[in-house]
């Protein structure tokens, strides 16, 4: 099914962009699927907020979680590599991406209605607070269940083109077949304390080889933000890196950047 879906959401892709005269700064979808009564969605209230959503609190009756990432083109990365501010071309990448999602996953679920079946689009996947900064339906941990990938020291899930793109999900009471999690190291210095560089490349200081501090990072967003509204990223810890665009670690090559 994982084929068909992602065959399906390139269709779309093509469609909204064409309607819509956007330049395509996208590459081929992925689409991995999750068992919905999987116990890893309730441990998410241990490892990230205890009020995190489950996906039959989507949808009674869920047996499905369709998790999908929509890569950007190297283009858009490379053009984020320089400057404090994340790029104009990166800013907008991200507010056209999640507009397009926002249609896509009404046409999946319109898709999956029409076979008779039942579908949800987890709507609160934003940030709580500044003192809870975690979101309720945490996209990336969805996918890292669904078996996109592994996280890398940037936080960001390594898939099999890499980390540079953007992760959407839905529910549905129809069955599928759960992809298997990635049970290997995709982070080259976690794998075995090689590159780094995703750690050098943040511009405050919130991202290093000895944590993450979340505020600062928002920080960081919000005056993005402020240049690009609606934009609240940064980027310059996923660009320029050996995992942005493939699973480097398990490629087999190796190396210090």
């Amino acid at each position: 099914m994982r084929e068909a879906i992602a065959a399906e959401l390139w269709r779309l892709v093509r469609d909204y962009a064409a309607r819509n005269a956007l330049e395509m700064i996208w590459e081929p979808p992925l689409a991995r699927c999750a068992d919905a009564r999987d116990p890893l969605f309730a441990r998410l209230r241990e490892l990230l907020v205890p009020n995190h959503y489950l996906p039959e609190e989507y949808l009674p009756g869920a047996r499905s979680v369709v998790s999908w990432f929509i890569p950007f083109k190297k283009a858009v990365a490379d053009g984020n590599k320089e400057g404090f501010h994340c790029s104009a071309v990166w800013a907008q990448a991200y507010l056209n991406t999640n507009a397009m999602a926002a249609e896509l996953n009404e046409r999946l679920a319109e898709g999956i209605r029409a076979r008779g079946g039942r579908a949800a689009v987890p709507r609160d996947a934003g940030m709580i607070s500044r003192e809870i900064i975690y979101s309720r339906w945490s996209q990336k941990h969805v996918a890292w269940i669904a078996g996109h990938g592994s996280f890398g020291l940037n936080n960001m899930l390594i898939s099999d083109v890499g980390c540079v793109g953007r992760y959407y999900s839905i529910v549905t009471d129809l069955e599928t077949t759960a992809d298997p999690r990635v049970r290997e190291e995709r982070c080259l210095y976690k794998k075995n304390g090689t590159c780094g560089l995703c750690a050098r490349q943040c511009p405050t200081g919130a991202l290093s080889t000895r944590g993450f501090d979340r505020r600062i990072c928002l920080e960081m967003c919000e005056k993005n933000e402020a240049v690009y509204p609606g934009a609240d990223i940064c980027g310059k810890c996923v660009v320029g890196l050996p995992c942005s665009f493939a699973d480097y670690a398990r490629a087999g090559r190796s190396g210090r950047h």
